[in-house]
């Protein structure tokens, strides 16, 4: 009979070993946030195993606390969804995903994945959220970077430079929105996923990073001390690299660096930032709307519905935002589904419900280093 449960830490090269053989990857190397030696993750596994003990299937949540315009926010990052070959077809992973959905409420205020669409929606996953995609070639450089000067920028691997973690953590928590990043792991978060992590110095000063593909044409993250500094950031890397084009991509909410990406790039698209499964729609509505209100903007107005029987009110004024948890007589009642395709989607103002114009879709955004 197979059991389903949370992995024990003697189990540790049993769910490595599962994950490289599902995904054909070495976990340790890819993830070091979670599968370094000196860290232990066997509690964010659940499993299942057979008569003889043998892992044939496994799902985990990596928790991610959040600051998101100061207000906490409990998150936790689904991955390694993993089948042995041999277990394929019989039912695993839904049993492992819905036993972890079960207790996610007294553990996360919502749950974010990156997967196949359908594949996840059967477990009330909605693909949403706001992610800018930069595209910036040498020629926008030469034309309208042509007085950025990159005399004396350099780069270099970042953790090769004298107090490259303490600097990377502070960069990140001055973000509106942040997970909490250890000052400790941060050499294995930045560089996880394959990516690296580059130094941004004006002569000796570090002045800001960069993180980058392995290939070295995308720029998943760019933090600089300075925001005066990302065009010749960006003019140097182009130069450094040797890419004819790069794309650099960015949450709405930073403002600043959209500012200055959006003078000089060729062209931007907006995309979707993962797949999100709210479970406490009030806490969520509070941290994003009052992230939104502080950064892009957001016009005065009222909100009242019961988000999969979850009863909110959400008003907009001179003084902020507030979010109660009740509902105003006749208020849309949603499904989850529907809920989160408002919340998260523009194809919410689809469901009937009564908005202020652009208040939706939050702006969610989820950096490549702090997925898992």
């Amino acid at each position: 009979m197979m059991e389903y449960r949370k992995a024990r830490p003697d189990e540790r090269e049993a769910y490595i070993d599962l994950a490289n053989y599902a995904f054909k990857i070495d976990v340790e190397a890819v993830l070091p946030k979670v599968y370094s030696k000196d860290i232990e993750s066997s509690s964010i596994h659940m499993v299942a195993a057979d008569e003889q003990g043998r892992l044939r299937a496994q799902v985990a949540i990596y928790p991610e606390p959040m600051n998101v315009s100061g207000i906490s926010l409990r998150a936790g990052y689904l991955g390694i969804v993993s089948v042995h070959p041999r277990a394929r077809g019989e039912g695993h992973m839904k049993v492992l995903m819905n036993k972890w959905l079960e207790e996610a409420p007294e553990l996360y205020d919502m749950v974010v994945l990156y997967g196949q669409r359908q594949r996840y929606e059967y477990f009330d996953f909605t693909l949403g959220g706001v992610k800018i995609k930069y595209s910036v070639g040498e020629v926008n450089c030469r034309h309208a970077l042509s007085d950025a000067n990159v005399n004396g920028l350099s780069f270099r691997p970042l953790f090769e430079v004298d107090g490259a973690a303490a600097f990377a953590r502070k960069l990140n928590d001055a973000r509106p929105a942040f997970v909490h990043r250890e000052e400790q792991y941060m050499s294995h978060i930045l560089n996880g996923l394959e990516q690296k992590a580059i130094g941004v110095l004006d002569g000796d000063k570090l002045i800001g990073y960069i993180v980058v593909n392995k290939a070295g044409n995308e720029v998943t993250e760019l933090a600089m001390a300075d925001v005066n500094d990302v065009p010749r950031a960006i003019k140097g890397y182009l130069a450094h690299s040797g890419q004819e084009w790069i794309a650099v991509f960015a949450p709405e909410y930073e403002t600043e660096l959209n500012a200055s990406l959006s003078s000089f790039a060729e062209n931007y698209a907006i995309g979707t930032s993962d797949s999100y499964h709210i479970i406490n729609f009030a806490r969520v509505l509070e941290a994003y709307l009052t992230l939104a209100y502080r950064t892009t903007g957001l016009a005065p107005g009222e909100f009242t519905a019961v988000l999969d029987g979850q009863p909110v009110t959400a008003r907009v004024d001179e003084n902020g935002v507030t979010v109660e948890r009740s509902a105003k007589p006749g208020a849309i009642a949603l499904d989850k589904k529907q809920a989160q395709t408002l919340l998260l989607t523009p194809q919410g103002r689809y469901t009937g419900a009564n908005v202020p114009a652009g208040w939706f879709p939050l702006p969610i955004y989820w950096y490549t280093a702090d997925k898992f």
